[in-house]
């Protein structure tokens, strides 16, 4: 495994509002906080990508850290006093991978 692990995370409010990417990953520490204290706070996690108007991005954090990470996410409801969910669509110990997603990929010829 990898040093690091990245996922690839969306934010949805019951209410629409937007949302920077300082406050995607300030809320991301909020959440890691709330469930896991101060070792939680103080993960190594960055934001490598970040889209305002789908609220979507690329989060990295330490491999040894991902379990912690992704379960604060998943549960997760609240967003300042909004309803608020963290979804994960995809997560892999290689950046590469959630760029090259076979999935979606468009075998066209031209």
């Amino acid at each position: 495994m990898g040093r690091f692990y990245y996922m690839d995370v969306s934010l949805t409010l019951i209410t629409e509002q937007e949302i920077s990417a300082i406050s995607f990953k300030q809320h991301i520490l909020h959440c890691l906080k709330t469930l896991f204290g101060d070792l939680g706070a103080s993960a190594p996690v960055d934001v490598l990508k970040y889209d305002v108007g789908t609220q979507r991005g690329i989060v990295r954090c330490p491999a040894s850290f991902y379990v912690k990470l992704r379960t604060s996410l998943v549960l997760c409801g609240d967003y300042w006093g909004k309803l608020c969910v963290y979804k994960v669509h995809q997560s892999s110990s290689s950046l590469i991978s959630l760029v090259g997603n076979s999935r979606t990929f468009c075998h066209g010829v031209h």
